[in-house]
């Protein structure tokens, strides 16, 4: 492979302070790779038409790639050729200097494969080694070229050799084939949406909106997504008309139009024969392996650290490795901060984050947030996410990585999937069969909605529909007791709908900030590990995760091992409340809000007249969403079918 195939074009940009697109361009190649230079970041953004591409093509990946720059402030980059353009944006942390993106090489038949990669591969040097043992030469040090390489050695199943965190998207030019993947678990994002004649996809919606022959449309299906389910989706779909996601564990392929999807990992149901001391063990090396794996960065690295049993154990296994550790938590300055009003908030955090610190002697941070910052940041979020959200669980979580950005810290390792490995969650254990188990912490948001709508979008059997769907995939053991075959249903419905909301917010609102975060938890082999732990045995000692806490109670003060399980905390404030039951007044006062086509003023004004004292998270969530909905169609223009 020598020079540039005619026809070729490709550009990095830099961006300075101030987003300046001071553009950096390379023309080197070296043994079939291209070798940029400049800075780069880690979001996915192109297209793919199959009749050839038109021309304006790179203003058009210019657009859906700005889109994406809060994802990382290093720098952009392009690639088009006759039938795909591919952007991406990248946060460097691994090969600073030379891991920019997209990269190119030539294929076994020597034409060009073109990858787009988002995420971290921590077992990229073992395969690298492995590459090399076949002949394979490397001119980077970044984990991107090993995927590169092990896609041009393995083809797409290349996937199934991997641990870490990801999502990619490779072009062929010789067979004309995009290929679409995404990890295990589903850490990090892909979407899509497709046609006969185009595929466009992005890390994101909002990339894909930027493509000008992409509309957004809210249809019945979409509107059921965004109420029924709220805050979680189906895993397939999304909320806007013809958007899909890449299922975690999945590779989707796509050639002149014809659409393949594969999945390459589930978990499975498999005997568990190990008595309480070695499962404990077990755990505790897949865990300790997998802290160790995620520590691989080429810039600062921290972990969160709330005080509960899942962050503390990390941070204590990070800290046995990394000098120095920096750890992260949360408060809120308001005393009137209301804890008891979800059953996921038990106690503040703070404190027993500052006794962890203290116990492995890491350099510990708290970011109090007042009720102004919160107001002062919300919209942004809501931006950023691309879609109403919870905004009372996810407005907080992105100013404290903001505060983690700002203390120099660009990689943070965190707690989550911990509670679906090992239940956690309060909704494990007084859950009625036929509902999905958080359905008393998190409530429909149906009721707001106008009559004729639920009419005509049949609302009130999407969930009870998704519910059966997701039950009947179930992985089962015909040895199960009925304990473990209710523990292994709860399990999956927490896996496929509550983990999925979790880790996208992790993965928007540390993006959000430019900071990636990882989590160790979600490592598939742990996963696999402790879905077959039977149901008695995860509660060891009579107490939620009891084997979690047997297998890393000797890193923790004896009160911390045991603190039991108080969720991430949420902006449930009076003076929050009260702020936006105002915001929510005013719309109330917009008779032209596009939010009123779809959801009823009359059940607003009743719940702003029933509970204006900040006492109920379910009103606060509701009036929030509403506003979040209203924000939403406004912003996007979007079309209702």
């Amino acid at each position: 492979m020598h020079g540039t195939p005619t026809g070729y074009r490709h550009k990095t940009a830099r961006y300075p302070h101030g987003w300046g697109l001071a553009r950096i361009c390379s023309e080197a190649w070296a043994d079939g790779l291209r070798i940029e230079t400049g800075w780069n970041m880690c979001g996915i953004a192109g297209y793919v038409t199959w009749a050839g591409l038109t021309g304006g093509d790179g203003a058009v990946l210019d657009r859906m790639t700005g889109t994406l720059r809060h994802r990382g402030p290093d720098g952009a980059g392009q690639w088009i050729g006759a039938h795909a353009a591919i952007g991406h944006t990248r946060l460097s942390v691994i090969d600073v200097d030379s891991g920019a993106q997209p990269m190119v090489m030539r294929g076994r038949n020597g034409a060009a494969l073109v990858i787009s990669y988002n995420g971290e591969l921590y077992n990229y040097r073992k395969l690298r080694a492995q590459l090399q043992g076949l002949g394979r030469v490397f001119r980077t040090a970044s984990d991107t070229e090993v995927v590169l390489q092990a896609f041009d050695e393995w083809g797409a199943g290349c996937v199934e050799r991997f641990t870490g965190m990801f999502a990619f998207a490779v072009w062929d030019e010789h067979a004309r084939t995009l290929t679409l993947a995404r990890d295990p678990l589903g850490v990090k994002p892909l979407f899509y949406v497709h046609t006969p004649d185009h595929v466009v996809f992005g890390s994101e919606e909002k990339a894909i909106l930027a493509h000008p022959e992409v509309e957004p449309v809210l249809d019945a299906a979409g509107l059921a997504e965004l109420f029924c389910l709220v805050p979680m989706v189906n895993r397939e779909r999304t909320v806007l008309r013809g958007f899909h996601q890449v299922e975690p564990g999945h590779i989707v392929t796509f050639r002149h139009g014809i659409v393949r999807s594969r999945c390459y990992w589930r978990l499975e149901a498999r005997p568990h024969r190990d008595d309480v001391p070695t499962t404990a063990e077990r755990i505790r090396e897949l865990l300790q392996e997998s802290v160790r794996g995620q520590l691989i960065s080429d810039v600062p690295l921290g972990t969160m650290l709330s005080g509960g049993v899942d962050s503390s154990a990390v941070a204590a296994l990070a800290a046995q490795d990394v000098p120095g550790l920096k750890t992260y938590d949360i408060d809120y300055t308001s005393t009137r901060t209301n804890y008891s009003a979800s059953a996921l908030q038990i106690d503040r955090d703070s404190p027993w984050a500052v006794k962890m610190a203290a116990h492995i002697g890491s350099a510990h941070s708290t970011r109090e947030v007042s009720t102004d910052e919160l107001l002062a940041a919300q919209d942004h979020a809501l931006r950023i996410w691309g879609r109403p959200m919870h905004r009372s669980l996810s407005v907080s979580m992105y100013l404290l990585f903001q505060h983690i950005r700002d203390s120099g810290t660009i990689v943070v390792v965190g707690g989550e999937g911990a509670d679906e490995a090992f239940a956690g969650y309060p909704w494990w254990r007084d859950t009625p069969v036929g509902v999905f188990p958080w359905h008393r912490t998190y409530q429909e948001s149906t009721p707001l909605l106008r009559r004729d709508v639920v009419w005509e979008a049949e609302l009130t059997d999407y969930a009870r529909d998704s519910y059966a769907t997701a039950r009947n995939r179930i992985p089962r053991l015909d040895s199960d007791t009925p304990a473990d075959r209710r523990a292994r249903e709860v399990s999956w419905l927490t896996y496929t709908f509550y983990l999925d909301f979790l880790l996208q917010r992790v993965d928007r609102m540390s993006m959000a900030a430019s900071v990636e975060a990882r989590v160790p938890f979600c490592d598939h082999d742990l996963a696999q590990y402790a879905w077959n732990i039977p149901w008695a045995m995860k509660n060891h000692g009579g107490i939620e995760k009891g084997i979690l806490r047997a297998a890393v109670g000797d890193l923790l003060p004896a009160d911390v091992a045991m603190r039991r399980k108080s969720g991430y905390p949420s902006a449930q404030t009076a003076d929050y409340q009260r702020a936006q039951f105002g915001a929510a007044r005013d719309v109330l006062a917009d008779h032209g809000a596009p939010v009123w086509q779809v959801v009823d003023r009359s059940v607003v004004e009743r719940i702003i007249a029933d509970d204006d004292n900040g006492a109920d998270w379910t009103a606060l969530n509701r009036i929030a969403y509403v506003l979040e909905t209203n924000m939403w169609l406004t912003d996007l223009r979007v079309r209702i079918a």
